[in-house]
């Protein structure tokens, strides 16, 4: 790879904050050995980010557990802070030297440094166009015999490519059938590998990650693409070795599933609950997770053989990483907070499902407050019938001894355990004046100008008071535990003690934020749960996200592609550019047709004699029209539908036919097992909600008929819907019109695409509301659907349209 010398900067260490203290807190906390870290190097000769790879012994260099690349930096410490050249040090200098790395010495503060080498700075390298072109048009059809011609495939691969390459924000619309996944994973793949860099790919659903990883992956390896690629799970999926060990010695009642759990350990795989496979109860997970805030780093006995850490480097030799949307937000924030973040150094990232990317960043910045949290974020540190408390450790250990430890310990436990007791009350108050009959209340400047608010302000300010005293006093014993000097194995109620602050002073801020008036959050008090257990929850949601995504992800990295197959509406991207925070000139915006011939696969009805939806009997009415339009197309349908209660009564009216398909209804199951259920039972129709409406894919003569009998506004009684209805109309403009008009398009465009997966697929969607036809907003809804056959008129004529396209000779229509 190119490279071009290096001009170091006049600095004294040349680290850039966030990486310095990452490296000091991982020396620290290595207990006077090296710790060895591959660093990245920014054009200016900075370290601007870095990963702790392993630690040093006494007398020996280790091998790094990642290998480093032409550009980046070896860094670890001398504990006797000289910062002399040692003969391991040239032999590291003469290793990677050669290789364009660079090798640098720090001492333990990370305010002096020695460059032993200078890296060599990476020039970037393009995309292999013609292997990429090679790939579409001879690889695939060669593994892949009769595969379909997708044109839009290759021009959205290519497209791809220009952005990882030149950088910037490219937003693809991708119609169904494109084949976006390939398209745009084929062109990571090698900007990745030819310039050793990673490429972060983020889904909204496991769906699409399953798809990734299990289907198109090992398709571009047959191909002949090495394709190296990791998925990201968030580190709470981990078993933690060394909290699995401290559990077997304190194991109780929980010992014989413990053992269990640590001979699954010794030869598990990926070390995650989910590969366990046996449900554990949340606080026997709790004991033996991998926890960021429980973690010894390059400390821990079991470091080099961490599940967490283990996944970590294999990410980390990785060309693409694939994570959820929630993950991916949650890493920008640690790191732009100055951390090390959760997921290995990136800086170009892809994100499919779009069109889900502003309820992701909203979920992600969002808060939550219950008594059961507090609860949780105190129980480790009290006894339990099951074993002793962190408390009662410390009490007992040598850090007990200490007469301030001992100081601060005295009255704790009774303490705490009775601020478990005022919290209770506290919230059974919040419950009572907030709640009362209702099931949820927003805090508005409405409500603080009635009676109802200063008692409720009280209780609120009492909850947040109690919480904060009690971080005071955990807070006091931790600032007096010395833990540097501890035993690895007395260090476990050390961090149950840090844990039980970092958790608890996070809830006393929420409690506090219930109180606040900064115009930028909503908040709201909830009931969740039903009958006696039902409990009040805080919460607090940013009614903005435009400005966080460009501050987080927009802005700061070098390239972000954002794809779906629904992000336009009435053929236009303003409405996502907009909420997304992202300036029109800021994107580049393109479109890449489905490949299918809509005209002649697909038929749309649109009777327009139906009652309107808010009128009375129209249930009734609508349950007789898709009861015929299933008899005409043999069952094998969706109904899609917008509530609960219109599944319940639509299945109703369906299993009340003589003689009709078997019927499957939402709630009946889990969508895996109704979707399996439908797919085993020729001719079946399945009545669903929200999740039915996309990420659902049957294809063939399993589905000839998807039905919408209403258009899928969403009813603004969230209460982060109703502030960003308020701020809209606060500042003069629509918020139907640019708020729930557009999100109604694009679900019901998702609704349209369950129907062609193929180009030999064919079948019809109708659309029973009548305000396609009566309101001005309807042409739009029209405008954004794919070009299919329409049929608009009175039911009958509908009902004659299908019986004739499902019975017409040659149906299924094959392709041309």
């Amino acid at each position: 790879m190119p490279t071009r010398p290096h001009r170091p900067p006049r600095h004294p260490s040349r680290f850039r904050d966030a990486p310095a203290g990452v490296l000091r807190e991982a020396i620290d906390e290595a207990g006077g050995v090296e710790v060895f870290a591959i660093g990245d190097v920014d054009r200016e000769g900075f370290v601007h980010a870095l990963e702790i790879s392993c630690r040093g012994t006494e007398d020996a260099v280790p091998a790094l557990l990642t290998r480093p690349r032409a550009g980046q930096v070896v860094i670890h410490n001398h504990p006797s802070g000289l910062l002399r050249p040692s003969a391991a040090d040239f032999q590291l200098a003469h290793q990677y030297g050669d290789e364009g790395v660079g090798v640098v010495i720090v001492d333990s503060d990370v305010t002096r440094a020695t460059w032993v080498v200078e890296p060599a700075v990476r020039e970037d390298q393009p995309v292999d166009r013609d292997r990429l072109v090679a790939f579409f048009e001879e690889d695939l059809p060669r593994i892949l015999p009769g595969c379909e011609d997708r044109p839009g495939q290759l021009a959205l691969a290519l497209d791809i490519a220009d952005v990882l390459e030149v950088g910037g924000v490219r937003i693809a619309e991708a119609g169904t059938g494109t084949g976006k996944s390939l398209a745009y994973l084929v062109p990571a793949v090698l900007w990745a590998q030819a310039n050793q860099g990673k490429v972060a790919i983020a889904t909204y659903t496991i769906h699409l990650q399953s798809q990734l990883l299990n289907a198109d992956i090992p398709l571009m390896r047959r191909a002949g693409l090495d394709v190296k690629a990791a998925l990201i799970k968030g580190r709470n999926n981990y078993v933690c070795r060394r909290k699995l060990g401290e559990a077997l010695g304190d194991s109780g009642d929980d010992g014989d599933l413990l053992r269990r759990i640590a001979g699954w350990a010794e030869a598990a795989g990926e070390g995650t609950r989910q590969q366990f496979g046996e449900a554990l109860h949340p606080d026997l997970w709790e004991r033996i997770e991998s926890d960021g805030h429980q973690t010894l780093r390059a400390r821990c006995p079991h470091y080099n053989s961490c599940f967490y850490y283990d996944a970590r480097r294999r990410a980390a030799a990785s060309d693409v990483l694939l994570l959820n949307h929630a993950l991916l937000l949650a890493d920008l924030v640690i790191k732009a907070e100055g951390g090390g973040g959760v997921v290995p150094r990136y800086d170009r990232v892809i994100l499919d499902e779009g069109h889900h990317l502003e309820d992701a960043a909203t979920s992600a910045t969002s808060a939550a407050l219950t008594q059961r949290a507090v609860r949780r974020a105190i129980r480790p540190l009290l006894d339990t019938p099951r074993r002793k408390g962190a408390l009662h450790r410390l009490r007992r250990g040598p850090l007990g001894q200490d007469p301030g430890v001992a100081q601060a310990l005295g009255g704790l436990t009774g303490e705490l355990a009775e601020l478990s007791d005022k919290v209770e009350s506290r919230f059974v108050e919040v419950d009572a004046l907030g709640l009362g009959q209702e099931r949820q209340l927003r805090i508005t400047d409405q409500l603080r100008r009635t009676p109802r608010w200063p008692p409720l302000k009280v209780s609120l300010e009492n909850l947040a008071g109690s919480l904060e005293q009690g971080t005071r006093r955990i807070g006091d014993v931790y600032e007096r535990l010395d833990r540097r000097k501890l035993d690895l194995k007395e260090v476990q109620p050390v961090l149950d003690v840090q844990r039980a602050l970092d958790r608890l002073t996070r809830h006393a801020q929420q409690a506090r934020t219930m109180l606040a008036d900064d115009g930028h959050s909503c908040r709201w008090i909830e009931r969740r749960g039903r009958g006696m257990r039902a409990v009040p929850v805080l919460r607090s949601a940013p009614i903005e996200i435009g400005g966080l995504l460009a501050r987080l992800l927009f802005t700061p990295l070098t390239s972000v592609a954002v794809t779906s197959a629904t992000l336009r509406v009435a053929g236009r991207f303003d409405h996502w550019l907009s909420r997304h925070g992202v300036e029109p000139g800021q994107a580049s915006c393109s479109t890449y047709e489905s490949p299918f011939d809509y005209t002649r696969q697909a038929l749309l009805g649109l009777p327009r004699d139906l009652p309107d939806p808010t009128a009375a009997g129209w249930a009734e009415q609508v349950g007789d029209t898709v009861a015929r339009l299933v008899r005409t197309s043999r069952g094998s349908a969706f109904v899609l539908c917008t509530s609960y209660r219109l599944v319940d009564q639509l299945a109703a009216r369906l299993r009340a036919e003589d003689g009709g398909p078997p019927v499957l209804a939402q709630g009946e199951g889990s969508r895996e097992q109704l979707l399996q259920r439908y797919l085993t039972a020729p001719g079946s129709v399945l009545v669903g909600t929200d999740s039915f409406w996309e990420g659902v894919s049957v294809v063939g003569d399993d589905l000839r008929l998807v039905v919408i009998p209403r258009l899928p506004f969403r009813v603004p009684t969230e209460p982060v819907s109703q502030a960003r209805y308020e701020r809209l109309e606060a500042q003069g403009r629509d918020p139907f019109r640019e708020l729930s008009l557009p999100q109604a398009i694009l679900k019901l465009r998702q609704g349209f695409g369950r129907l062609i997966r193929t180009t030999r697929d064919s079948g019809a969607v109708v659309v029973l509301d009548r305000r396609l036809h009566d309101r001005w907003y309807g042409r739009l809804f029209l405008r954004s659907l794919p070009p299919a056959r329409r049929v608009v008129g009175p039911t009958r004529r509908v009902d004659e349209a299908l019986e004739h396209f499902f019975g017409q000779e040659g149906y299924p229509p094959t392709r041309g």
